[in-house]
């Protein structure tokens, strides 16, 4: 061991000390960003879609959680939209601001779920209902509804989703904002 020698690690002339010329670095910068420029508005496509498909994901959810506890506890249900997301009054049917699921009983209202958003995706119940009641048997009461997700920020109907409650309950999410 007391012979061996050690090889130096670091560069010990400046020949050795090259780095990338600023042409090299211009280039690589140049193709970066018009790397950036063309995948830009897939990206913020697939960002709108994803908030769009959180929200239907959630609302569908939370429906679903609803109708579950209202046939275990036997009890009534609402899913009530929230309205305090934007400094104007929210017209009637507009959830964008979030909702929360209270258990009915007489005056007083019990929250049990609370889901806020930010605004950010349109989301409009037709025919405009600002709640949406679950008897104790856990089937909604207003049947034929239709809930329409969409990004405020673009128009594409392809973003857009739609939650359709038949007369019976039963919830189909469709692309588009129809649901035929």
């Amino acid at each position: 061991m007391a012979g061996m020698k050690y090889r130096h690690l670091l560069p010990t002339s400046s020949a050795q000390l090259r780095g990338y010329t600023l042409l090299e670095l211009i280039t690589v910068i140049a193709l970066t960003s018009i790397l950036l420029g063309v995948a830009s508005p897939w990206l913020q496509q697939w960002l709108w879609r994803m908030q769009v498909e959180a929200v239907v994901q959630s609302w569908s959810a939370d429906l679903q959680t609803a109708r579950l506890q209202a046939l275990r506890s036997g009890q009534a249900l609402r899913l009530q939209r929230l309205n305090h997301c934007q400094s104007l009054p929210l017209v009637n049917g507009d959830w964008r601001c979030g909702w929360q699921l209270h258990k009915v009983d007489g005056n007083n209202a019990l929250v049990v779920l609370n889901h806020v958003l930010a605004g950010e995706v349109m989301v409009q119940m037709s025919p405009a209902h600002n709640s949406l009641d679950i008897n104790a048997m856990g089937e909604p009461v207003a049947g034929g509804l239709r809930l329409v997700v969409q990004a405020k920020r673009s128009t594409a109907a392809s973003l857009g989703r739609v939650i359709c409650i038949n007369i019976a309950g039963r919830l189909r999410v469709l692309a588009g904002n129809t649901c035929t």
